[in-house]
């Protein structure tokens, strides 16, 4: 297994977008959504980590601005104009010289995070690494890891009816702290029915960035406009419910969510009724506190090593390529 976190270089992601602290929440909200990230982290003039803005603080901020009644789209708006500093986390969990997959696992489940920055020794921010990467590495094997999506996925979903508007899913998202909600015919409960969609964060970042441009657009005409939030749901909410069985491997969910580009899977054979989720947190998080550290290493550790080998492969040849004449 890797020794330190320049084995690990692969996992990164490499073109890491930062933010400043001064920057506006609005501004870190329309980078995420744009290019479809959950985690920003915020440095400061020298690129040295001050801390990190995620899209769920994101949800909590527009959560309190939409609670207030009889607001206009241009006031909300300006309400997320805010800085950067005012609602970002300081002094955020890194990924440091010298740790390798295990110790990244173990911060990440510990303090449940869904991404930390990789910081040199000056603290300088070199990359992030994520749930989504270590979902990927679990998901590229076909080897069976010996765990059913049963064993992991929540069974108790909040969900959502497909006529409510966005200020009740980023209340329900910023209660439960929750990334996304089956979108249901009949709303919360066990007689909610078939899920039509789901409504993740990263889709209400969307609504609120096409809302945000239309707003900057025609500044006028928005000015004395009822708010453009009160769409219901169903117009934006990603229609695509990809499932899962909960018979299947926890590889096979990982491998799905990974071809996808998702974070999340319906159950379609609840054992309840109830719709049910796995999630990557599930598949890092839940998979490493029920069945312990040493199972999610080994559902990581067959891939890591062919990552290397291939990496050193490559390396090799590359370097023989050059020695040519």
């Amino acid at each position: 297994m890797p020794s330190k976190t320049e084995d690990l270089w692969w996992l990164f992601t490499r073109q890491t977008i930062k933010v400043t602290p001064r920057q506006s929440v609005l501004s870190a909200s329309m980078i995420m959504q744009r290019r479809n990230f959950r985690h920003l982290p915020v440095v400061d003039e020298k690129g040295r980590i001050m801390g990190m803005i995620s899209a769920q603080d994101i949800i909590d901020s527009l959560n309190f601005v939409l609670s207030k009644p009889d607001l206009m789209t241009k006031e909300v708006i300006e309400s997320l104009e805010i800085p950067v500093e005012r609602i970002m986390v300081y002094n955020s969990v890194c990924v440091e010289p010298g740790d390798g997959l295990s110790e990244i696992t173990k911060k990440m489940t510990f303090h449940n995070l869904g991404g930390m920055p990789v910081v040199d020794e000056q603290g300088v921010v070199r990359g992030i690494i994520t749930l989504r990467d270590l979902v990927g590495l679990m998901g590229t094997s076909s080897d069976e890891v010996g765990v059913h999506v049963s064993e992991i996925m929540n069974p108790n979903v909040i969900t959502i009816g497909q006529n409510e508007y966005l200020s009740t899913a980023v209340r329900l998202m910023s209660e439960h702290r929750v990334r996304r909600l089956p979108v249901v015919p009949g709303g919360k409960g066990a007689d909610a029915g078939v899920p039509k969609g789901i409504l993740s964060n990263k889709d209400a970042l969307g609504r609120l960035a096409k809302v945000a441009s239309m707003s900057l657009a025609n500044p006028k005409g928005e000015a004395a406009a009822p708010t453009r939030f009160d769409t219901p749901i169903s117009d934006f909410m990603t229609r695509d419910v990809i499932t899962v069985s909960q018979d299947d491997d926890i590889r096979v969910a990982a491998s799905k969510m990974m071809i996808f580009g998702i974070g999340g899977l319906v159950v379609d054979d609840s054992p309840t009724g109830r719709v049910a989720l796995v999630t990557e947190r599930d598949l890092i998080r839940t998979l490493s506190r029920k069945k312990g550290n040493a199972v999610l290493m080994t559902a990581l550790q067959f891939e890591l090593e062919v990552e290397k080998a291939n990496a050193r492969s490559s390396a090799g040849y590359g370097a023989n390529a050059r020695a040519r004449p």
